[in-house]
Protein backbone atom coordinates (compact mmCIF):
# COMPACT_ATOMS: atom_id res chain seq x y z
CA UNK A 1 0.00 0.00 0.00
CA UNK A 2 0.99 3.68 -0.34
CA UNK A 3 2.43 5.38 2.50
CA UNK A 4 -0.94 7.82 2.15
CA UNK A 5 -3.07 4.95 2.07
CA UNK A 6 -1.84 3.73 4.82
CA UNK A 7 -1.63 6.47 6.96
CA UNK A 8 -5.78 7.49 6.38
CA UNK A 9 -6.52 3.87 6.95
CA UNK A 10 -4.17 3.57 9.85
CA UNK A 11 -6.08 5.88 11.92
CA UNK A 12 -9.10 5.63 13.20
CA UNK A 13 -10.93 9.15 11.92
CA UNK A 14 -12.66 7.34 9.19
CA UNK A 15 -15.04 5.65 11.38
CA UNK A 16 -15.31 7.85 14.19
CA UNK A 17 -15.93 10.99 11.86
CA UNK A 18 -19.49 9.69 10.51
CA UNK A 19 -20.70 8.59 14.22
CA UNK A 20 -19.78 11.94 15.41
CA UNK A 21 -21.89 13.54 12.66
CA UNK A 22 -24.79 11.08 13.32
CA UNK A 23 -24.16 11.59 16.71
CA UNK A 24 -24.52 15.41 16.85
CA UNK A 25 -27.80 15.29 14.66
CA UNK A 26 -29.31 12.80 17.05
CA UNK A 27 -28.19 14.52 20.25
CA UNK A 28 -31.07 16.23 20.66
CA UNK A 29 -33.94 13.17 20.58
CA UNK A 30 -34.73 12.22 24.21
CA UNK A 31 -37.54 9.77 23.15
CA UNK A 32 -36.69 7.41 21.43
CA UNK A 33 -40.07 5.46 20.74
CA UNK A 34 -38.65 2.22 19.11
CA UNK A 35 -35.70 0.10 17.46
CA UNK A 36 -37.17 1.23 13.76
CA UNK A 37 -37.64 5.15 14.84
CA UNK A 38 -33.82 4.71 15.83
CA UNK A 39 -33.08 2.46 12.71
CA UNK A 40 -34.96 5.79 10.86
CA UNK A 41 -33.27 8.69 12.33
CA UNK A 42 -29.47 6.94 12.28
CA UNK A 43 -29.69 6.02 8.37
CA UNK A 44 -31.11 9.47 8.04
CA UNK A 45 -28.09 11.62 9.80
CA UNK A 46 -25.71 9.19 8.15
CA UNK A 47 -27.35 10.32 5.16
CA UNK A 48 -26.49 13.77 6.21
CA UNK A 49 -23.30 13.36 7.22
CA UNK A 50 -22.33 11.91 3.88
CA UNK A 51 -22.70 14.84 2.43
CA UNK A 52 -19.85 16.32 4.57
CA UNK A 53 -16.95 13.65 3.30
CA UNK A 54 -13.89 14.41 1.95
CA UNK A 55 -12.05 11.76 -0.40
CA UNK A 56 -10.00 9.44 1.45
CA UNK A 57 -6.35 9.99 0.89
CA UNK A 58 -4.62 7.92 -1.21
CA UNK A 59 -7.81 6.57 -2.82
CA UNK A 60 -5.84 6.23 -6.15
CA UNK A 61 -4.09 2.87 -4.41
CA UNK A 62 -7.14 1.15 -3.04
CA UNK A 63 -7.04 -1.34 -6.05
CA UNK A 64 -3.55 -2.48 -4.31
CA UNK A 65 -5.72 -3.34 -1.30
CA UNK A 66 -8.34 -5.06 -3.03
CA UNK A 67 -5.85 -7.28 -4.57
CA UNK A 68 -4.02 -8.12 -1.83
CA UNK A 69 -7.25 -9.03 0.06
CA UNK A 70 -8.68 -11.03 -2.55
CA UNK A 71 -5.58 -13.04 -2.29
CA UNK A 72 -5.74 -13.31 1.23
CA UNK A 73 -9.05 -14.75 0.93
CA UNK A 74 -8.14 -16.93 -1.89
CA UNK A 75 -5.60 -18.24 0.01
CA UNK A 76 -7.48 -19.35 3.17
CA UNK A 77 -10.32 -20.75 0.85
CA UNK A 78 -7.50 -23.10 -0.19
CA UNK A 79 -6.52 -23.66 3.20
CA UNK A 80 -10.17 -24.62 4.59
CA UNK A 81 -10.64 -27.03 1.51
CA UNK A 82 -7.40 -29.35 1.89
Amino acid sequence: MSPTLRRCLGATNIIESPHAGVRWRTNRVSRWRDGHMVLRWVAAAFLETEKNFRRILGYRDLWILKAKLDNEVALDLRQAAS
